[in-house]
Parts: structure tokens; C-alpha cells; sequence
């Protein structure tokens, strides 16, 4: 279980550690990363002083995991955080934290990749991704997933790294402010996309996710992913545009001291002036980018081949300025290393130099063999395309000309789109037809068979908006755009406008921007003359958010229209040229068959597991008893308050049936066929509160062996109901008021924040103002509480209900126990009535019981309850018992601290108990607090 914390051993250095912490987690809400990279940098430094407290392992370890995420997002600070990381793996092994010791390496591992420490590198990488997979939960998976996507990055197998990174950038979009997890994540998942030949993803994702950091007062992030994009960019011959991004971006990274984004920038204008042909110009950008990279721990750190082929172009023309960073050291190095991508780029760099000096043909052959094998493993259908035109070249020097030029065809088919981009001059004359369309593609036949595959990709499944998703994303690799997204209007909602869903590298805010309008006009068009409308703007902007083609395809439901799949371009704009109006009424009519299914499908399971649920989940109906007018007006304003999902807030004395009327609003709620979850505090030792509130992930501490879900989590679309919320420990409120306000949490140990749609109901016997006034209870937690406040009656004040219940009571324990035809006598229903009933409908309840199995021939034997309105001079006189006594004094105790149960002072400590001991006793005595 989680270590216990005993406030009375923290020292005044443990507290300006918490204080440290809590400034840097301030700062990281408000969105000041630089102050929070600051304080954590502070914080970790002070952690790695032999004489602070070890007791503080878990805030180091947790505290170097944040700085190495937030570092890589503000790009700086790699040299030190190695050693940092080093310690804190050795505190999280001693801890048993097998979560953090895998995370741990695994960011060990990029930054021994990013130091040229490449077998180090592979090393920690493996033995984070075992850990992580070990333990095989969604959340760690998903804290590692950029971590494992680029271990296979680096091995250029492109295949398998972008599933991870796919995930990776949808964690880090879906993160709150005050967290950063896989902040690399869009950066390499659009990497691995051009290296796919997806350009135009790579492209978009870059696009959306840099206008994503600027809203999210993200600028040093915003930079390193603008660098990016500008060498991605250059490699579909966008110069000019790229060339606009990377001089910003390197303006910027200096400005922002952003070293990662610095690099990227300089690398990319050092190629930026070799396509130009200023190869001069190219090398001092090349010098000043290894020796801005090595001060700040970024040695020889690339993954694209744009570096080779600027170092291969500089050492034809005689250009080399180091023997440290040169075509012939970075072959060699490339070979040694285990990227298979760039070695394949290199043999067919070492084949074209080979044939440019009339080397022996089979070892030039042989190079490409090895090329082409490498290639095709990678992915990569550029390189590979350009490998086997170098194998056409060899083709002709053999004089094999229709050889040559069947290879040729099927390179330029390869290229499809890109094919005027990457195709050579100096073998055009081997194409049939010198075009950049692939003739197959103007067969309805074949587009719609492509089209199709948009449905062999998805699975069935239950979420709606999961499947828009994916389907969007299939037609936005199928049409080459960069965004899009479905926008869906509403029956009888068209002056609203539409609804965006589904969307790829667009957000909501993008749609309410005003250079959008135009664009929503179009939407409106295709959807109100149903059909597909495709513009081509052919003004020349560098503004990226001036969209340069749009194309929008509307389809059906139920005879009528009802949306439309929007896909733009700010970038390419003859993405869409190759398709006719004939073409996209086709697809908009198939595209309304597969929508009008999937939604049909999704609703029949959305449904089937509503019925399930109401199945699993029903509960009994629910009787309170009573003709107490007080009461019937109190529940005939339950049952009102049932419909709403507001917060009910229910205080009331101990045993006045709390519990009861939480039941009863979620029973006549329309939640009622979902889960009512019920977690009491004072029933949970105190240690063990936070975990059983928000759970926690496998591995997270000493004991945690399994994943276990938290109570708010098990909530989800149901009810929420926490008894005496009074004693939930102080320093937890502060995590339940935000997952309040947020419906979303985050495990212990993990990092995923879970969302829950639960309707919370609360319980207290104690007075919460009167707590807040104490400072005993967050002020801001009470507010959010107390929105529909009930206060329920205590037994004395229903009078007539006394005998009522006794009734009930007498019953239910008369057929429980064998002892039927039990009644009450007409003295003994007069002194119930007198009696006060300080422990209410639960102590009356108690009283019966003990009456009923008491009883014998049909005489009920009620003793008179202790407090009764006769007593005698002694308080032994009547001869109570041990339980009336131990009832009595814990009263008394009670009443003395107001109620007031654990801490200094508290009713706990004067009767020498542990907090949960007492509360035991209680529950034993009749007097569970409810």
C-alpha cells in the first residue's frame, strides 16, 4: 500500500520542497513553462544533495520525469538532465516503482540517442519498453508511446514507430496544462509520415499541431515543430514556403534560447541553400549547426536523409570543412549503426558515386540490392523509388534499355502524385506517358476500390465519433489533404450550423476563425445544393492558415442530407485536380451507404450495452416510510431534484438515512439503470483514501500488482455517492474538487487522464461552513458541494413516524428471525415515542433487532434506551450496559470537539484510539456515521 505520512516528522527543508513543487505545478497550470522548467530544475538539483531526506524519493522521481518531458518541449537543458535521470532511476528501483523506473529509461534513451550514445541508447530502450510492456496497462503504454515509437524511429522502421507516435500525439493533445506527456509526439508521427510518402500528413499534423501550441501559449514547442515543418517542406521542393518557416523558426529558437529547435532550423537551411545551389552557403549552415547542436547535447542527431545527401553533394564538389562531420565518417558511422533507412540511402549514395567514376557493375549492383532490401523494410516509397531509378541508370549503362524502362514505370506509378517532385530529368525519356497521374487512377472501378478501403481499416464498434474519426483520416491519406473533418447537421438545426466531428488536424477553433468563413460557405454550398464542391485558390500566400484547396463531398441519412467530408490543402494545391464531379457524386453516394451503416451499427451497440448495464446494474426500489409532512416535502423535492445532474449536497445528523435518500434520487433519476457507486472515508484508512477515490495503475507503489480503477472512475454515466465527505483528509480535497469541476482524473502512477461522467451526491453530519470557518475543509470545495443542499430531519422532530418505523423494523427482523406475530404493547410504543433517539432511525433500528431476538413466546422484551426521560440519581442506577456506557462516552467526546474525530485535539487522540478503530467501534455501537 502507499506510504503513510506523518505530518509530525516532515522538517522545514521537506517543506520548501512541497512549497518548490507546488510553485512549479503552479506555474505549469497557468501555462508558464520557463518558470516551471526553472523551479524543477532547482528542485531536482536539491534532491541530488546526499543529506536531503530520502523519505522525499517519490517527489524526486516524479520531479525528474516532469523536467525531462518539459525540457524537451522548451528544448534546453539535455546535457544536465542525464544525470538527474541516472539518480532518480536509482531511487525509483528502491522504491519498487517499476512505472517510473520504465519511463525513466526510456527518456535515458533519447537522450543518450540525441548525445550520439547510440548502443546506450538502444539499451535503456529496450529495457523501458520491457518494463512498460511488462506491466501492459493502458496508461503506462501510453506514457511510453513516443518513447517506443522512437526506438523503432531510429531503427527507420517507419511501420512500426507510427502507430505509437499516432497515439502519442493524441495523449498529448487530449493533456491539461498542468501535465506534459508525449510533447514529441505530433513532431515524430509526422517524421515517420514523409517517410511513409504521406507528405500531406506530415504536413497537416505539423500545421495543426504548431497552431495548437500558439493558442496554448506554447511558443517554444510552437517553434521546434515550425523548424520541422520547414524541412519537411523541403523535401517535397515547397522552398519557398519552407524557407519562410525555417528562418522564422530559427529567429525564434534564439530568441526563446529553444536549442532543439535551433538545431532542427539551421540543419534545415544548411539543405535549404544546397537545393538552391549555394552549396558554400550550405556548409557554414552545416558547420554552425554540429557545433551549436554539440554545445548543447544534440551530436550528429538526424533522422532524415537530407543530411547525407547535403554531406554526399558538399564532398562532390570538394566542399568538405570537417573531418568530424563528412560524407566518408558518416557513411562508415550510418553502416555501424542500426537505422536501416539511412542505410539504404547511403549504399545507393556510395552506388552513385561508384557509377559517376565508372566503377565495376556488380559491386554497384550489389550496393543496391542492399539498398533497395533496406528500403523496402523502412517503408520508405521515395527512397526506394530513387534507389531503383539508380538501379534504371545501371540498367542503361548495360545497355538493358526496356529493362530500364519497366523499372522507370514502376517507379513513376510508386511516386504517384510526387512524381514531377522526385522524378529525375535525365529519365523522362523512359516514361510511356510523361504525366504526374497514374492512369489507373481515372477509373471509377479503381478509385471506388481504394475508396473501399477506407472500411477494411476500421473495426465495428460502439462509439460513433471513434469511427468518423478513423474514417476521416482514411480519406484524408486517400484524397492527399492535410485536414479534414465531417460537419454534421442536426435535424432541424441548420440556422445553428453544423456540428464539427471526426476531425483530422482541425479543431473548433480553426472553424471559428474568421479566415474560415469562406471555407464554411462551401460546406454550406455542397450541403444545401448536395453536391461536391472542389475550389483552387491561385493566389500565393505564405500564411498557412490561408487554405489554398478545398474539396467538400456530402452525403445522406434517411433520404436526406445530412452532412458533408470537408478536406483542405494550405500547402498542395492540386491535391484534388485528379478527381471529376462525375467521380466525387460516386463517392458521395457510396460514402452515404457506409455512413448511414456505421451509424446504424453504432447505435444498435450503443444500445445492447445500455440494456446490459440496466441488466447488471438495477437496484431495489427504494421505500423510506414516513408521514411526516417535513419529509414527504423533502422527498417529493428529491424526486424533482433526480432529473437534473446538479450536485446534491445531504446533511443531517448520524442515522437520520442519508444513505437512503442518496438511493433514492439516483433510483428515480435517469441514471438509474447505470451504476450507483458508494464509497464511505471513514471506513478507509487514511492512507488508502486517495486510492480507492481515483485508483491506481500496476507497479505504482510496493504492493500495487494490478491496475485497479478508482471509484469516480467506476462512476462513469452513473452516480457518485461519498458519505461523510467531511472526513475526506484535507490534503486530497484539493485532486476531488478539480476532478469535480472536470469529470476527469488521473490514476495514482499513471498519467492518462480518464474522463467520467458521473453525478456526484454527497453526505455529511457535520456542519461544513462551520469546517471551512475552522479551515478543517476547503472553502472552494464546499461552494462547489453545496448546489442543491438537503438537509434531512432527525427522528425526534418525526414523531409520528417513531412508531411507524418501529413497525416496519419489528417485521422485517420477525420474518429474519423466525418470530412471527411480535407487536408492540401500548407502554412500550409510548416510551419509543418519548425517548429522544440521538443516534436516529439507525438506533431505533438497532433497538428492534436486539428486541425481537430477545423476545420469547410472543413477548417483545424491550429495554428502555439508555437516555431514556426517567432516570435515576447514579448514572448506573439502571443498570446499563458496557455498549450503553462505551455509546455514552464517545458522545460526550464527540460533543467536547465538535464533532471533530481525527488530528490534534480530535476525539480519536483523547480516547487513545486510531482514527479507523473508532470509527469501527462506532459501527459496532450503532453509531456509524452515515
Amino acid at each position: 500500500m502507499p506510504p503513510s505520512k506523518n505530518a509530525s516528522h516532515v522538517r522545514p527543508a521537506d517543506d520548501a520542497f512541497t512549497i518548490e513543487n507546488n510553485l512549479a505545478r503552479h506555474a505549469l497550470a497557468s501555462g508558464d513553462r520557463n518558470a516551471a522548467w526553472v523551479r524543477l530544475s532547482h528542485l531536482a538539483e536539491r534532491f541530488m544533495d546526499p543529506e536531503t531526506n530520502r523519505e522525499k524519493d517519490g517527489l524526486f522521481v516524479s520531479t525528474s520525469i516532469e523536467l525531462a518531458n518539459l525540457s524537451f518541449v522548451l528544448g534546453r537543458g539535455f546535457s544536465d538532465l542525464a544525470h538527474i535521470l541516472q539518480h532518480a532511476s536509482a531511487s525509483a528501483e528502491k522504491m519498487g516503482d517499476r512505472r517510473s523506473l520504465a519511463l525513466i529509461r526510456l527518456h535515458l534513451g533519447r537522450l543518450f540517442y540525441f548525445a550520439e550514445q547510440r548502443d546506450q541508447a538502444m539499451s535503456m530502450f529496450a529495457d523501458g519498453k520491457a518494463g512498460a510492456e511488462a506491466l501492459g496497462d493502458d496508461d503506462i503504454l501510453m506514457q511510453a508511446a513516443e518513447f517506443i515509437g522512437l526506438y523503432y524511429f531510429i531503427q527507420g522502421r517507419f511501420r512500426e514507430a507510427i502507430t505509437y507516435f499516432e497515439q502519442a500525439a493524441q495523449s498529448f493533445e487530449s493533456e491539461q496544462h498542468d501535465r506534459v506527456i508525449n510533447p514529441s509526439g505530433p513532431l515524430w508521427l509526422s517524421y515517420c509520415a514523409a517517410f511513409l510518402g504521406q507528405f500531406h500528413r506530415a504536413i497537416g499534423t505539423l500545421d495543426y499541431y504548431r497552431r495548437l501550441a500558439v493558442e496554448g501559449a506554447d511558443p517554444s514547442l510552437a517553434t521546434t515543430l515550425r523548424a520541422t515543418l520547414g524541412i519537411i517542406l523541403l523535401g517535397i521542393q515547397k522552398n519557398r514556403e519552407a524557407h519562410f518557416h525555417l528562418s522564422g523558426a530559427y529567429q525564434e529558437a534564439r530568441i526563446m534560447q529553444n536549442a532543439l529547435a535551433g538545431y532542427f532550423a539551421t540543419g534545415g537551411l544548411a539543405f535549404h541553400h544546397y537545393m538552391e545551389g549555394r552549396l558554400a552557403e550550405s556548409r557554414e549552415w552545416l558547420r554552425k549547426n554540429a557545433e551549436d547542436g554539440e554545445a548543447s547535447g544534440l551530436i550528429r542527431q538526424y533522422a532524415s536523409p537530407i543530411v547525407i545527401e547535403t554531406l554526399f553533394e558538399l564532398h562532390r564538389h570538394g566542399l568538405q570543412f570537417s573531418e568530424k562531420l563528412s560524407y566518408p565518417t558518416e557513411f562508415e558511422r550510418i553502416m555501424r549503426e542500426p537505422n536501416i533507412h539511412l542505410r539504404g540511402v547511403a549504399l545507393r549514395l556510395k552506388a552513385a558515386d561508384a557509377m559517376e567514376k565508372d566503377g565495376a557493375m556488380d559491386p554497384i549492383a550489389a550496393d543496391l540490392e542492399r539498398s533497395e532490401a533496406y528500403l523496402i523494410q523502412s517503408g520508405d516509397p521515395i527512397q526506394l523509388g530513387k534507389t531503383r531509378l539508380e538501379a534504371a541508370r545501371l540498367k542503361l549503362r548495360a545497355g538493358e534499355t526496356e529493362q530500364a524502362r519497366l523499372m522507370a514505370e514502376n517507379v513513376r506509378k510508386d511516386f504517384g502524385s510526387y512524381v514531377d517532385i522526385f522524378f529525375p530529368d535525365d529519365l523522362r525519356p523512359l516514361l510511356t506517358v510523361k504525366s504526374d497521374l497514374n492512369l489507373e487512377r481515372d477509373t471509377e472501378t479503381h478509385l471506388l476500390g481504394m475508396f473501399g478501403e477506407v472500411i477494411q481499416e476500421l473495426s465495428p464498434s460502439a462509439d460513433f465519433d471513434s469511427l468518423l474519426s478513423r474514417t476521416v483520416k482514411a480519406t484524408n491519406r486517400f484524397f492527399g489533404a492535410e485536414r479534414g473533418g465531417i460537419f454534421w447537421f442536426r435535424p432541424g438545426g441548420k440556422a445553428k450550423g453544423p456540428v464539427l466531428r471526426g476531425p483530422c488536424n482541425l479543431s473548433a477553433t480553426d472553424v471559428a476563425s474568421p479566415e474560415f468563413k469562406a471555407n464554411l460557405s462551401l460546406v454550406f454550398k455542397a450541403f444545401y445544393e448536395n453536391r461536391p464542391q472542389v475550389v483552387r485558390r491561385e493566389e500565393f500566400e505564405l500564411n498557412p492558415s490561408r487554405v489554398k484547396a478545398m474539396m467538400c463531398v456530402p452525403f445522406q441519412m434517411e433520404g436526406n442530407v445530412r452532412g458533408v467530408l470537408y478536406h483542405d490543402n494550405s500547402y498542395v494545391r492540386d491535391c484534388f485536380d485528379n478527381f471529376d464531379m462525375s467521380q466525387l457524386s460516386h463517392m458521395a453516394q457510396w460514402l452515404t451507404r457506409y455512413i448511414d451503416h456505421i451509424f446504424g451499427f453504432s447505435s444498435r451497440m450503443a444500445q445492447k450495452a445500455t440494456d446490459q448495464m440496466g441488466h447488471l446494474e438495477s437496484a431495489d426500489g427504494i421505500d423510506i416510510i414516513t408521514k411526516n409532512p417535513a419529509m414527504m416535502h423533502l422527498l417529493d423535492q428529491a424526486d424533482r431534484i433526480a432529473a437534473s445532474v446538479s450536485t446534491v449536497l445531504i446533511s443531517g445528523e448520524t442515522g437520520t438515512g442519508k444513505e437512503l435518500l442518496a438511493r433514492r434520487i439516483h433510483q428515480v433519476s435517469p441514471r438509474k439503470t447505470r451504476p450507483l457507486v458508494i464509497i464511505d472515508p471513514t471506513a478507509i484508512p487514511e492512507n488508502l483514501v486517495e486510492s480507492e477515490l481515483f485508483g491506481y495503475e500496476k507497479g505504482a507503489f510496493t504492493g500495487a500488482d494490478h491496475q485497479k480503477k478508482g471509484r469516480l472512475e467506476l462512476a462513469h454515466t452513473g452516480t457518485l455517492f461519498i458519505d461523510e465527505i467531511g472526513e475526506i483528509p484535507k490534503s486530497i480535497q484539493v485532486k476531488l474538487l478539480r476532478a469535480i469541476q472536470e469529470k476527469t482524473m488521473v490514476r495514482i502512477g499513471g498519467a492518462k487522464t480518464i474522463h467520467s461522467d458521473f453525478r456526484l451526491i454527497a453526505a455529511t453530519n457535520r456542519d461544513l461552513a462551520e469546517e471551512v470557518a475552522a479551515g478543517r475543509f476547503r472553502d472552494d470545495l464546499y461552494y462547489r458541494l453545496n448546489v442543491i443542499p438537503v438537509t434531512m430531519p432527525p427522528l425526534r422532530e418525526r414523531k409520528e413516524d417513531i412508531v411507524m418505523l418501529a413497525d416496519h423494523f419489528m417485521e422485517r427482523y420477525a420474518v429474519k428471525y423466525n418470530r412471527e406475530g411480535l407487536r408492540l404493547t401500548p407502554e412500550q410504543t409510548a416510551m419509543l415515542t418519548a425517548y429522544g433517539w440521538p443516534g436516529n432511525i439507525r438506533e431505533l433500528q438497532n433497538v428492534i433487532e436486539r428486541a425481537v431476538l430477545l423476545s420469547t413466546g410472543g413477548t417483545v422484551l424491550l429495554d428502555p434506551p439508555s437516555g431514556g426521560p426517567i432516570r435515576g440519581k447514579h448514572p448506573f442506577d439502571d443498570l446499563p450496559s458496557l455498549d450503553e456506557l462505551q455509546r455514552c462516552y464517545i458522545r460526550y467526546v464527540l460533543k467536547k470537539t465538535e464533532g471533530k474525530i481525527s488530528g490534534p485535539g480530535g476525539a480519536s487522540e483523547i480516547l487513545g484510539m486510531k482514527r479507523t478503530s473508532l470509527y469501527n467501534r462506532m459501527n459496532r455501537l450503532g453509531m456509524r456515521q452515515e
